[in-house]
């Protein structure tokens, strides 16, 4: 399946330029400020788009970490799909479908599932197309076969990792296990519910007290130690199980992950450190992925305590850690090298689900402000300071960021914040708004810079 870039359009060009002064105006404006819906959905598709077109394999019907589709380098092992950062992906797709209501992506959701949960057909489709392409030798050939041969003869039982969306990485896996039983809430499918049953199974049975206690990080040997954002992931997943499933097994798993954080001290009254014994290292995503633990937690349970403490953390970080600058917008502070240009993204993910239980449930309503402040004021400088000209989002979204790298994570991290905003749009039609081609300071915005370089604008 080829994902295809939208059909650009007087109302889509419009959409993509508009967010960027709507932003803009509210730096320097109300910070409540709405940005218009279809403007919003317009970025937010582009943006979408343009992560396709560069990182979409339609062999794999997965991304790759590079740009090109190149299936030589993946079959030669040279290049792999982003793996956890792939999970976070279909999340960002099934939250935009839920928030729009529409389901553009859901077969394109449907064929990766399908795809990636069995590892024996994938290398099958490579090996075909890059036949189709001539980029297959005899010699080539006969290692194919002499390697299928092997395998043929030494048939058992196959390996457990990268089928059914496991890994030696519980992390990893976790991602995965989150994805998949939001696609069971929306298709009702039970093959996804059933998926993220045997990944929760997978991390309990990684569940070591001999290593510390709490689930481990990763099976590999020298790397078998509890963290937080694997034993976070399997909080959420364990909430969100027992709602969906009744069973109190999974309940009781929350709980004594909680109690494990708890016991541990993970929580040093500024944020989530990364693991037993660290020091103020403080990931934005650890923070995002535990207050999302403890939202659903709640959500499961009904106890308004675990809202409580939620906001607690919240507050903590927000005031305190360091990952939010004066103006509200977030920052990696310890650095957005590998997968940690990922991490804002995820942090944003949830604290947009925190703020829509405390506005339903009307609690809390200064630490909603914060969240609403912070997730405002990031999505509205990512857009002003981090959008390039290709149509990516950089590494870091605040003013003066010295980070201009793009790559897929950055990308995703960008989208998660997008859609995490949708609920805080209204429905205007941008076909009455004047776009303009400079901001308050009389420079040409980034968006016609943008329109002008790839030939849109004149």
């Amino acid at each position: 399946m080829i994902i295809a870039l939208p059909r650009v359009n007087a109302k889509h060009l419009l959409a993509a330029l508009l967010p960027c002064f709507l932003f803009l105006a509210r730096a320097f404006g109300d910070p409540g400020a709405l940005l218009d819906r279809d403007a919003a959905i317009g970025r937010i598709e582009a943006a979408t788009g343009r992560l396709n077109a560069l990182y979409w394999s339609p062999t794999l019907n997965i991304w790759l970490d590079q740009p090109g589709d190149d299936l030589r380098a993946h079959y030669e092992g040279r290049l792999n799909p982003p793996w956890w950062p792939s999970a976070n992906a279909v999340e960002v797709l099934l939250d935009y479908m839920t928030a729009t209501g529409t389901a553009g992506y859901e077969a394109t959701i449907e064929a990766l599932y399908a795809t990636q949960k069995d590892q024996s057909t994938r290398r099958a489709r490579v090996v075909a197309e890059l036949k189709r392409r001539n980029q297959w030798s005899e010699a080539d050939e006969e290692k194919w076969q002499r390697r299928s041969q092997r395998k043929a003869d030494a048939a058992g039982p196959r390996s457990r990792y990268y089928n059914d969306f496991e890994n030696e990485y519980l992390d990893d896996s976790g991602w995965w296990g989150i994805t998949w039983l939001k696609m069971h809430d929306r298709t009702g499918a039970p093959k996804y519910l059933t998926t993220a049953t045997t990944i929760h199974a997978h991390m309990a049975r990684n569940w070591r007290p001999d290593k510390g206690g709490g689930v481990l990080w990763c099976e590999d040997e020298d790397k078998q130690r509890p963290n937080a954002i694997t034993n976070s992931l399997f909080l959420i997943l364990s909430a969100r199980l027992h709602q969906r499933t009744g069973e109190q097994s999974y309940l009781d798993w929350a709980d004594k992950t909680l109690q494990w954080f708890r016991t541990n001290a993970l929580y040093d009254g500024t944020g989530i450190i990364d693991a037993p014994g660290h020091q103020a290292d403080h990931w934005s995503y650890n923070q995002g992925t535990f207050i999302g633990g403890l939202a659903a937690l709640y959500e499961t349970t009904g106890r308004k305590d675990y809202l409580d403490e939620a906001v607690k953390v919240t507050q903590g970080v927000l005031q305190r850690s360091g990952l939010a600058l004066p103006t509200g917008v977030l920052v990696e502070k310890l650095g957005t090298e590998g997968d940690a240009c990922l991490f804002k993204g995820v942090f944003v993910r949830y604290l947009a689900q925190l703020r829509d239980v405390l506005r339903a449930q009307k609690l809390h309503p200064t630490a909603l402000q914060e969240i609403d402040r912070c997730i405002h004021s990031s999505v509205g400088s990512m857009l002003q300071h981090s959008l390039g000209a290709d149509g990516l989002f950089t590494a870091e979204w605040h003013e003066g960021a010295k980070d201009k790298r793009s790559n897929f994570n950055t990308q995703v991290s960008a989208l998660a914040a997008l859609v995490a905003m949708l609920p805080d749009t209204k429905a205007e039609s941008p076909a009455s708004a004047k776009v303009p081609e400079t901001d308050l300071y009389g420079k040409r915005t980034r968006a016609v810079t943008a329109a002008i370089q790839n030939g849109l604008l004149e």
